[in-house]
């Protein structure tokens, strides 16, 4: 419990600071399919903890999400 599945399916198009709401917190990458591991372009840095912010009454986190992957995260 606690993952959070972000999906770009666009063939071309990545999306940079793409907000969504979500669960107050911080939040850590657990599977990314852009990195070289999964035969991807390493266009992420998993090391990063990504946390919400508070934009007119809502809570949101931004992620760049790059054409064609999936991002697992956890909220910690």
């Amino acid at each position: 419990s606690g993952l959070l599945f972000a999906f770009n399916f666009n063939p071309e198009n990545s999306f940079e600071n793409y907000a969504f709401e979500a669960p107050a917190g911080g939040y850590e990458t657990l599977l990314d399919s852009d990195s070289t591991e999964f035969g991807g372009f390493g266009r992420l840095d998993d090391s990063i903890f990504h946390f919400t912010l508070e934009s007119e009454g809502k809570t949101l986190l931004q992620l760049y999400i790059p054409a064609r992957t999936v991002q697992v995260l956890r909220i910690k």
